[in-house]
Formats: C-alpha cells, structure tokens, sequence
C-alpha cells in the first residue's frame, strides 16, 4: 500500500517536472519569437528611416542642382554683363581724363573690374561648368584642375586613357560633381599637396580614380558622421554608378567612380 503510494508521489512529481519544462520551453520559444518580431520590426524602421534619410539627400542634391544652375545664369548673365558694362563705361572715363591722379584712379578701377569678372567666370563655371555641356566630362575635369592649379595652393594632375564619348547628361553631371567634391574635399581637409585625376573610357565603360597625398582619415568613422560622403554615394546611385573610397591616417586618400555609361 505504501508502495502505490509513493510510485503516484513520484508520477505526480514526473509530472509536474515534465509540466514545468514544457511551461519553461514555451516560454523560452515564446521569448525568441517575442524578440525576433521586435527585431523584425526594428530592421523594417531601419530601412523606412534609411529609405527617408536617402530620399531626403536625393532632392536635396537636385534642389542644389536647380539652386546653382540658376545662380549661374544670373551671375552670367547679369552680373558678369553689368561688370563689363561698368568696365566699359570707366574706360571711357580713363581715355577722356586729363589729370594724372583721376587717370591713374580710373586703370586702377580697370584692374580691379577685371579681376572681379574673372572670380564671377570662376564662380559661374564652378556652378555649371559650360565645358561640361559643350565637351564633354574630360574637358570639364581639365578646367577644373587648370582653375584650381592657377591659385596655386596644390597641384592637380589629369588625365585621360581611351577616346572620350559622351553620355547621359545628369550622369555627366553627377560624376563630375563627385570629383569636384573630392577635391573640394582634398583642398578644404586633407591637406593635400597634390591630387591625380585619371579618367578612363573603355567601352562605353566609365571609370574615375581621384586620389590625394592629403593625411588621410578612418574611412568607418566618416561613413558613420560624414554628411559629405553619404552625398557622394546619392550622387553615385543618382547616376547608377559604383563609388568607392579607400583612406588611412597618413596614407592620404583614393576614390573610383565606375559607370556604365547610357547613350
């Protein structure tokens, strides 16, 4: 009798432990499904914020875009029109002076007027190089390291392998702003002393290397803080191109932009 009594004392026990466990594992899977939806969710955030973030940087490139072909044409346009107008004007002012000092005065205004103009035809250019439209993406490169070694801060050397051929406007466009960045870049933080721009074109095939001897930097660090980089990358996804940088303190910095190129 008391044998029975302690075998269902032990059933009871059996069961309650097999009851506990199973208690134990539905909570335990209940937990891990519990945190992979609350993972699943968070990653779907993730990507809605990132798809905002990328749509955001998206038209705020094209805004610049529209901003700085508009501020081209007025400073082309007007501004640089109503220069050469004043610059005209004193110069019949400086053939019907008499007197030295009002003569020496007006030249002086000349030279100043002159050198005013070209900053407004630097500007104008920078904003909406008219070599890029008329000549194409090589020509436009070698405008912009011919303007950029004239002020004689650092030595930008170009290039190019292949024969050039034309291509999507807007994608023109994008690569060459890249490369303005980059520079800008070299210029304004690395700095540089000399920067190389090598531009290839192979079969309707595109590729951009642009490197610098500048002082380099953690490329995870500015893919995590820099705005300026996530722009890059917009423009190149703009202009269904592949972008990619490489960067060490000290070892100075390399960027390609490679495209295939739409006719």
């Amino acid at each position: 009798m008391e044998a029975t009594g302690n075998s269902e004392i032990l059933l009871v026990y059996l069961i309650g432990t097999i009851g506990m466990l199973l208690l134990a594992g539905g909570l335990f899977f209940f937990f891990i499904a519990y945190q992979k939806r609350l993972l699943l969710k968070q990653l779907e955030l993730n990507r809605v914020v990132q798809n905002q973030q990328e749509e955001i940087i998206k038209n705020t490139i094209q805004s610049q875009e529209n901003e700085r072909k508009r501020i081209a044409r007025d400073l082309h346009d007007e501004v640089g029109a109503m220069l050469s107008v004043v610059k005209l004007t004193v110069g019949r002012i400086e053939k019907k002076t008499e007197e030295g000092k009002a003569k020496e005065l007006a030249t002086e205004t000349k030279t100043y007027l002159d050198d005013v103009i070209l900053q407004v035809r630097r500007i104008s250019r920078s904003l909406l190089p008219p070599s890029l439209e008329k000549l194409g993406l090589y020509f436009a490169l070698e405008e912009l390291a011919s303007w950029v070694n004239k002020s004689d801060q650092l030595i930008i050397e170009c290039w190019k392998s292949g024969e050039q051929f034309r291509f999507d406007s807007k994608q023109e466009l994008a690569v060459f702003r890249i490369v303005q960045e980059l520079v800008n870049n070299a210029i304004k933080h690395a700095e540089a002393s000399r920067i190389s721009i090598n531009i290839r074109f192979a079969k309707q095939l595109v590729a951009v290397v642009v490197g610098d001897d500048g002082k380099g930097f953690l490329l995870e660090e500015k893919m995590q803080t820099g705005l300026g980089l996530r722009n890059l990358e917009s423009r190149s996804e703009m202009a269904n191109a592949k972008f990619k940088m490489k960067s060490s303190p000290g070892k100075g910095t390399r960027a390609i932009i490679i495209l295939q190129a739409n006719e």
